[in-house]
């Protein structure tokens, strides 16, 4: 199913043209344990959580109203490039956004598509 299942696509019309048209979000907790020192200099270890909202909002210009609400709301913003298609106009807009909005941003590139023609 990897590369099929689109969650935080919900609608059907996203659904049949395989692409984000209105943004959706999801939370997610990341709970791991860090080593620190008490008082008494002992190592102890202690849960940390921090709590992630994805917000999957369109690339496509068209859209660029959700990508703006998206980036106002967030800390942090990852820009998904598939290896496929290439950076596209938009992708440099979004990065423009982000950066006057004073988002942190971090590239990701997906690769998946050419690790299964590699197989």
């Amino acid at each position: 199913m990897a590369g099929q299942l689109r969650y935080l696509d919900s609608r059907e019309d996203e659904q049949q043209r395989m692409i984000t048209m209105k943004a959706s979000s999801i939370s997610i907790l990341y709970a791991h344990k860090v080593k620190k020192r008490n008082e008494k200099k002992e190592l102890v270890e202690e849960e940390q959580q921090h709590l992630m909202n994805l917000i999957d909002s369109p690339g496509h210009v068209d859209f660029s109203n959700e990508v703006s609400t998206a980036l106002r709301m967030s800390d942090g913003g990852l820009i998904m490039v598939d290896v496929n298609e290439g950076v596209s106009t938009q992708t440099h807009t979004v990065i423009k956004q982000a950066w006057a909005e004073k988002v942190k941003i971090c590239l990701v590139l997906n690769i998946f598509y050419i690790l299964i023609i590699l197989r």
